[in-house]
């Protein structure tokens, strides 16, 4: 009798230990504990195999509830980039408008302006006037919304040609575009407040001809946007102030949108670092500064709005 009560103790101990073990692991997951596992009984029985296929399910929850959290955070993510992008673009925007001028006042006081220059035979200052509407109806505009390469080449035209009006033709604009880059879309406002810089604080007080050169090449990853002037260069400790997040004072004529906000901009658009450069040999050598437009990077990618 004590030998039939021995082993039926130990074989009750070996059924209901595991179930304990089980039902204890059970509530700890619960609890949302996943790292937890009910030891193996190593045995293929009817406890070994619910054994197994408990840690099995508690592998795939830990599993799931990692990739939810991971989306949870990338979300998370993806608005405060989008917040901060927005208050970026309010900031460019709200800058661009300063002036307290009905922005369709404006655009119809300079349509009149064109319609009586017209009537006057005065085609300069009629082609003028129709370049500034031109310039400030896509500030207003696009101030929110992406843009073209295309729309932002021709603004960088229409800003350089209003300047050469104002001071009597001192810029020379040169560039060299590739044609299968221009209906792709990119953040508005990002070429002109650079050549703006390049005007500022680079041609605007040299002696010899100032030039500025728009170069757009269409590469298989990317699309290189190059703005080079010949003015009077940086040194290396305003370089490295740049590309740590500062930027030169901004000159009595600016619009208002300085470097540090268009390579914020960039980055947060494109979630990637790397899209700015600039570089110069020293003073008196110019500035080039190169954007490196990725065709597919992060969350978003480079549209071509012609296809």
């Amino acid at each position: 009798m004590i030998i039939s009560l021995t082993v039926m103790m130990m074989m009750t101990k070996d059924i209901v230990t595991p179930l304990t073990n089980l039902a204890h692991t059970a509530k700890l997951v619960g609890q949302g504990n996943f790292h937890v596992k009910v030891p193996s009984i190593g045995s293929g029985d009817e406890l070994g195999i619910v054994t197994g296929t408990f840690n099995q399910m508690v592998d795939s929850l830990d599993e799931y509830v990692n990739k939810i959290k991971e989306s949870a955070e990338k979300e998370q993510e993806m608005k405060e980039r989008e917040l901060l992008m927005e208050n970026h673009l309010k900031e460019a925007q709200l800058k661009y408008l300063q002036s307290q001028i009905n922005p369709h006042f404006l655009f119809n006081s300079l349509n009149a302006g064109v319609q009586l220059a017209m009537m006057e035979d005065a085609e300069k200052t009629s082609v003028f006037m129709e370049k500034m509407a031109d310039f400030f109806r896509y500030n207003v505009k696009k101030g929110s919304r992406d843009a073209t390469i295309r729309e932002e080449v021709e603004a960088v035209e229409n800003y350089v040609y209003i300047l050469n009006v104002r001071f009597a033709g001192d810029i020379r604009y040169h560039s060299r575009i590739d044609e299968d880059a221009m209906d792709f879309s990119i953040p508005s406002m990002i070429l002109q407040p650079l050549v703006e810089n390049a005007v500022t604080h680079g041609i605007r007080n040299i002696e010899r001809p100032g030039e500025i050169y728009l170069t757009v090449e269409n590469h298989e990853e990317n699309i290189e946007i190059r703005i080079r002037d010949n003015g009077t260069g940086m040194e290396k400790e305003t370089l490295d102030r740049i590309c740590a997040g500062g930027q030169a004072a901004e000159g009595t004529d600016s619009t208002g949108i300085g470097i540090h906000n268009v390579i914020s901009r960039l980055e947060l658009y494109y979630n990637a670092d790397g899209i700015f450069h600039i570089c110069s040999e020293g003073k008196d050598k110019g500035t080039t500064v190169v954007l490196r437009i990725p065709k597919r990077g992060g969350d978003v990618h480079v549209s071509n709005t012609g296809s």
